[in-house]
């Protein structure tokens, strides 16, 4: 009896210590005011807050072509080191029991696409290769690799070759009793956030090894701790060189506004439909690159529209843009979206202009058509064509459309 009262009284006190652990989590986690960012939209000088449009400068009237400063995008706050570590602590004191198939069910999350090989991208990805003799199971790497990959910030995946087929996969899309020759642990060198730095780096690395000691695997690694400190920064002055953005704004004519619902019919009749963020995409449904070729949102103030409320809406200006890095041929996207902009302003009684409400003329899209395809060379030069799934990845298309 003695001891079902002492079993009784340890059970109420874990339950306290692990409400008391939630409830600190939860302090710790409350999110604290920040700036506010619209992402897609554009303050009141009428300059988007990611990176500068590219710019008509002084096209008219001069035979020298000038280019706009490209920008460096918005950097978040860093977070602060001791509310990581504090947070850190208290996920370790509250372990709970990994179910490694809680990804996969996730919604939303793709899936293995049938035939494809997923590896590590050797461009933008620091590595280390676990070889082995004999197969793993993919539930005992991947449930040591999920223990400690909260650790970490940038993109970081488990990959796996096939023990019967050689194929390579991720682990986290395979099914539990997947068997695999060889492990390979990556992470992104670079993401909109900035390039990894030496503690994380570092994190990872010991990842990498308490994944080997723990399968008894030995540990290769393509590049030096320093070597992937520097490809870091050199990929980081690449974002910041293209991370570019070609934008037209359509104004009215006159003095006037455009109504709402002119817009909606406008934006639809000219092929755009009303999607992420509540502005206008022109979907990229044949080449590769980015999903959308081009978006239009509101000008003024947030740049999303109110799909309830076009009757009561109204605007002085739309703007059209587009992400050069992230579109498989940027120079054909741009000229669509010129078109598109045309089209627009036609039906709404409407005129184009660049971002410093310049009349937009024929000479000036040149001047930006050619600014667009030196950009494409020189990244095609540097190893990452725009449009390819590594510059995808480096420049997040996935948060900015």
């Amino acid at each position: 009896m003695n001891l079902q009262y002492a079993l009784l009284f340890i059970g109420i006190v874990i339950v306290a210590v692990v409400a008391l652990t939630a409830y600190d989590m939860s302090r710790l986690r409350r999110p604290r005011p920040r700036p506010e960012v619209h992402l897609g939209g554009f303050p009141d000088d009428h300059t988007p807050v990611r990176p500068s449009l590219l710019d008509a400068t002084r096209a008219e009237g001069s035979e020298k072509v000038l280019r706009s400063d490209i920008e460096i995008a918005l950097r978040s706050i860093p977070r602060n080191e001791i509310l990581r570590k504090e947070i850190r602590q208290l996920e370790e004191v509250a372990t709970m029991p990994l179910d490694l198939a809680a990804g996969r069910r996730r919604p939303g999350r793709r899936e293995a696409e049938p035939g494809r090989q997923y590896l590590s991208d050797e461009k933008i990805d620091f590595v280390i290769h676990l070889p082995g003799e004999q197969p793993v199971a993919r539930d005992s790497a991947l449930g040591i690799f999920k223990q400690h990959e909260y650790k970490l910030n940038k993109a970081r995946h488990l990959y796996g070759r096939h023990h019967q087929t050689a194929h390579w996969s991720d682990l986290q899309l395979d099914r539990s009793n997947t068997q695999y020759d060889d492990l390979m642990l990556a992470i992104q060198l670079v993401d909109p956030k900035g390039p990894v730095d030496e503690s994380e780096l570092t994190v990872f690395t010991e990842i990498g090894l308490q994944l080997a000691d723990a399968l008894q695997r030995p540990t290769k690694l393509p590049l030096t701790f320093e070597q992937g400190l520097a490809r870091a920064r050199e990929l980081q002055a690449f974002c910041d060189t293209y991370d570019v953005i070609a934008g037209i704004h359509v104004v009215p004519n006159t003095e006037a506004v455009f109504p709402g619902r002119a817009i909606e019919m406008a934006a639809r009749h000219a092929g755009l439909e009303l999607g992420a963020m509540n502005i206008f995409h022109m979907k990229n449904e044949v080449a590769p690159g980015s999903r959308h070729l081009f978006s239009m949102a509101n000008l003024h103030e947030s740049s999303a529209f109110d799909p309830a409320a076009w009757d009561k809406f109204e605007t002085s200006g739309l703007t059209l843009f587009m992400s050069v890095p992230c579109a498989f041929q940027p120079g054909v996207a741009f000229d669509r979206m010129v078109a598109t902009a045309r089209e627009i302003a036609e039906t709404l009684g409407g005129k184009l202009q660049d971002q410093n409400r310049r009349p937009f003329t024929d000479k000036g899209i040149a001047v930006i058509h050619h600014q667009i395809e030196e950009i494409e060379e020189k990244m095609r030069a540097f190893g990452i064509p725009p449009g390819s799934e590594t510059a995808l990845k480096l420049f997040n298309e996935a948060a900015t459309l």
